[in-house]
């Protein structure tokens, strides 16, 4: 069962405050993540799983890209 970020944290008792300190990034930065407006890095994946105590499989993301994720093709 897949799981969306916001309720990974909400489960471990954290707030976007917190969550942002513990992964280095803004409490902004954690709101477009939990909105889907922009997406974290793989490597901010492995550490939103270790700090949240999940494993990268349980994690929720869409399908589809954010706007700013989304590359165009130039010919």
């Amino acid at each position: 069962m897949k799981i969306s970020l916001k309720a990974l944290r909400v489960n471990k008792e954290m707030t976007q405050d917190d969550a942002a300190v513990i992964l280095g990034v803004t409490k902004r930065t954690i709101q477009n993540w939990e909105s889907y407006t922009t997406f974290p890095t793989a490597m901010q994946l492995l550490d939103i799983c270790r700090a949240y105590g999940c494993e990268l499989s349980d994690i929720f993301l869409p399908s589809t890209l954010a706007k700013s994720e989304q590359t165009e093709v130039i010919e």
